[in-house]
C-alpha cells in the first residue's frame, strides 16, 4: 500500500510538472506572438509614411527567420489586408509590400 502511495504521488508530480511546462510554453508563445504584432504595427506606419511618396513603387524589408513563420500568417489577416505582399523569387525572407489597388 506505501509502495502504491509513492507510486501515485511520483505521477502526480510528473503530471503537475508537465502542466507547469506546457502553461510556460504558452505564455512564451504568447509574448512572442504579441512583441512580433507590436513590431508588425510600427514597421507598418513606416511602410505607409514611404509608400506615400509617389515615386515609391515598393517597400522591401527582410523578416527575421524567428518571425517567419508569423509574418506567413500575417499575410492573409486584416493587418495587411490594404497591402499586396509577395515575397522575392529566391530569398525566403524578403518581401515587397505595395498598397493594394482595388478595380471595381
Amino acid at each position: 500500500m506505501l509502495n502504491r502511495t509513492r507510486q501515485v504521488m511520483q505521477n502526480r508530480n510528473k503530471v503537475q510538472r508537465a502542466l507547469a511546462a506546457r502553461r510556460k510554453n504558452e505564455m512564451l508563445d504568447l509574448r512572442t506572438r504579441s512583441v512580433f504584432k507590436s513590431k508588425l504595427y510600427d514597421e507598418l506606419k513606416h511602410i505607409e509614411i514611404i509608400l506615400e511618396d509617389e515615386n515609391v513603387d515598393a517597400v522591401r524589408i527582410t523578416v527575421p527567420d524567428k518571425f517567419l513563420a508569423q509574418f506567413g500568417t500575417a499575410i492573409y489577416s486584416e493587418d495587411l489586408a490594404s497591402y499586396d505582399v509577395e515575397q522575392v523569387s529566391g530569398e525566403t525572407n524578403k518581401f515587397d509590400i505595395r498598397r493594394k489597388f482595388v478595380a471595381f
